[in-house]
């Protein structure tokens, strides 16, 4: 543990990097231009708050990576009194050719970049808004489990040489009563099987929970008046609308249309040195499970918005018909967004600025 006395002047303002594990993290503190501590300390906010306690009266800046940690210590440091940004792992500046990697310097690195203003932050929720996103983000969980019990399902009987084709998607009421009628000719093989069959089920169960839950959290006062603009969209229903609604929360944060299309991963790539550009596939940045979720849309929109299957059309002949829908979602995304903005329901056919 390192540690460097010094006299710090009235109002010297202190920027303090925190690298986050399970047990112990690792913090550095230091002003624009000396480091004054560096070491681990036990992975709790009462340790981490004995280190800056030692700088009360100095304006202190905090900084800590996105992810497994969520915001609850962001939470404590606004709380305290500290201005707190939560980075980007992906967007931190990187030496090129640096091969270690370690905490202390990872939490050195954050202090410094911290302090020369070269880090960029991620949007923050409130706790409420985050109470409320984990609702549809516990349904698509409960989804994927019911997912990988159907492919366990699937193997079993493969394994075994029975061969029922199943339905895409969610198993129909025919095919699980199917299941249900097969019988092995082994007592334990098929108390076994008759395990997995329940565990789809309970999982089915709790999906239909969560959507309800899903349900009473859409038709609250905060979320009502938007759900019912957005179902105005062919394509869009109740949960696709509050997919939209729990990741996005207020839309006018994105002060212009290509920073929500950036935001959401909808912005092509490009590529360009002299005078040559090359525009590669969309960057896939942000949120996988909205993106999806326009994509899909965009394929009933397209067959009840004439405008919009022209659309889709004239990309097609030049693009492909990937690129085409994908087209049709990032304007999907937009005219959304001035819906909302504007409290006007879909007009299908529109033609017009979006």
């Amino acid at each position: 543990m390192k540690r460097i006395r010094q006299k710090l002047l009235p109002g010297e303002r202190i920027f303090v990097g925190i690298d986050l594990h399970n047990n112990k993290w690792h913090v550095t503190v230091r002003t624009a231009e000396l480091e004054l501590f560096s070491g681990s300390i036990p992975g709790s906010w009462n340790a981490l708050k004995r280190i800056l306690d030692r700088h009360k009266g100095h304006r202190i800046g905090t900084v800590y990576e996105a992810g497994y940690f969520g915001f609850w210590l962001y939470d404590k440091l606004i709380e305290y009194g500290a201005e707190c940004i939560v980075t980007p792992p992906s967007l931190i500046p990187q030496e090129y050719g640096n091969k270690v990697k370690t905490d202390r310097r990872d939490s050195r690195k954050l202090a410094h970049f911290l302090a020369k203003g070269m880090l960029k932050r991620v949007w923050v929720p409130t706790e409420k808004e985050r109470y409320h996103r984990q609702v549809i983000r516990r349904r698509r969980q409960l989804i994927r489990d019911r997912t990988r019990t159907q492919s366990r399902i699937k193997a079993e009987l493969r394994l075994h040489g029975l061969n029922i084709s199943s339905p895409y998607g969610k198993w129909t009421k025919i095919y699980l009563e199917n299941l249900d009628r097969i019988r092995f000719n082994n007592r334990w093989m098929q108390e076994s099987f008759k395990c997995l069959l329940e565990q789809y089920h309970f999982l089915d169960e709790q999906i239909n929970k969560q959507t309800e839950l899903l349900r009473k959290l859409s038709e609250t006062k905060l979320y009502k008046e938007r759900v019912e603009i957005l179902m105005t969209i062919p394509g869009i229903g109740m949960i696709a609308a509050m997919e939209l609604l729990l990741e996005l929360q207020d839309i006018k944060r994105f002060q212009r249309a290509d920073q929500l299309a950036a935001y959401v991963g909808l912005t092509p790539s490009q590529y360009t040195s002299a005078d040559k550009v090359r525009m590669g596939r969309i960057t896939c940045v942000g949120k996988n499970s909205l993106r999806a979720m326009l994509i899909q849309a965009s394929w009933s929109l397209i067959r009840k918005d004439g405008v919009m299957r022209e659309k889709y059309d004239r990309l097609k002949s030049r693009s492909g018909g990937k690129r085409a829908i994908v087209a049709v979602a990032r304007t999907l995304l937009i005219r959304m967004r001035r819906l909302l903005l504007d409290n006007n329901p879909y007009v299908v056919g529109l033609i017009g600025t979006i």
